[in-house]
């Protein structure tokens, strides 16, 4: 199945009562209701794998994106309204990524691209792709065109940092990708919402900055941990195993992303068979992020209350359950740690 017409505007940040026309193998078409998906959280294509920019795509990024340090931009275009002919004639000193987050650095400003759930980019040196099988579609958002090559990017957000030196925005003990990683704050930051099901907080960007629902997925697995389980439920050991593997499955997230294997070296997310002991997958919308998790009942011990329901299925194209406010969670991750929170000063704490 796939979208013939686009039906949100996703510059509104609300629900459109629109209809989507869908096309299904056959030719037939027809059409879907959308007036009940929040614009800035629906894909059209249920069907389609993920390709989301999580943590290790975006260490990535910037190693692909290196021959553009140092190059000054000579054209500028896109439908980005912050202003974007500020870039023109601007040399590149730096790109680095933290988290979500990948940055150009300037020599009075910065450039923050959040990639948000369906973000990518595209980038070509003398010619030749650098940057593998993102998918792409619709206007881009900022197009950066290079004497040696050219960035696209498209469904972003774009952001200026007005620092000489925006790596200092950063606490690089949070993210999962960093050399400065510190697994002993995570888990104390963790501990700060013993009631909070473990698979919103592996996703809290304060805690674990670049792990994404793909990650997520796939450690819960890997530790044989419920998605469901609060917090203060797990024992420190297995907390501490969740948070050793959150590290070491990004890490090898971004070796398998390097020879764009990625997809066929997953073992449950978007998968319908557990590949320990064949049982089904089951996948459900749940969590005040109410984002997807795939998981197997018997290997990761889910009880059958927690499996999902017709109702489920008919609802996962519903609005997202509120969250609970980035200031109040913030403040509890950076009370357990002592540090400052782990998101730049000049921008709101990503929690996707």
């Amino acid at each position: 199945m796939r979208p013939v017409k686009r039906a949100i505007d996703l510059r509104a940040g609300e629900a459109r009562p629109i209809p989507l026309q869908l096309s299904a193998p056959g030719g037939k078409s027809f059409l879907v209701d959308t007036r009940n998906v929040p614009s800035r959280r629906t894909y059209m294509n249920r069907h389609v794998l993920e390709q989301r920019m999580e943590g290790p795509s975006l260490h990535l990024a910037a190693e692909q994106l290196r021959p553009f340090a140092g190059r000054k931009i000579a054209r500028v275009t896109g439908n980005s309204r912050i202003g974007i002919e500020r870039f023109r004639g601007k040399t590149v000193r730096d790109i680095f990524a933290w988290g979500k987050h990948l940055v150009f650095q300037f020599d009075t400003f910065a450039l923050r691209v959040h990639f948000m759930l369906w973000g990518t980019f595209a980038a070509t040196v003398k010619g030749t792709s650098v940057t593998g099988d993102y998918r792409r579609s619709g206007p881009p958002r900022l197009v950066l065109a290079f004497p040696n090559g050219e960035i696209t990017i498209w469904s972003a957000s774009v952001k200026f940092v007005e620092r000489p030196d925006a790596r200092r925005e950063y606490d690089f003990t949070a993210d999962i990708m960093s050399s400065s990683w510190d697994p002993a704050a995570a888990f104390r930051k963790a501990r700060a919402f013993p009631r909070e099901e473990i698979a919103d907080v592996l996703l809290d960007q304060a805690i674990f900055a670049g792990v994404g629902n793909i990650i997520k997925n796939e450690v819960l697995f890997r530790t044989r941990t419920s998605p469901f389980v609060c917090v203060g439920k797990l024992s420190d050991r297995k907390l501490k195993a969740i948070i050793t593997d959150a590290r070491v499955f990004s890490l090898r997230f971004l070796a398998l992303r390097r020879r764009f294997v990625l997809r066929k070296n997953l073992e449950i997310y978007r998968r319908s068979t557990c590949p320990i002991c064949q049982s089904k997958v089951y996948r459900r919308v749940h969590g005040e992020r109410a984002r997807r998790s795939f998981f197997c009942a018997r290997c990761q011990k889910v009880p059958r209350s927690r499996l999902p329901t017709a109702a489920d299925a008919a609802s996962r194209g519903g609005a997202r359950a509120p969250r609970a406010s980035s200031a109040s969670r913030l403040s509890a991750a950076s009370k357990a740690t002592g540090r400052r929170a782990a998101v730049p000063r000049s921008g709101r704490r990503d929690s996707s």
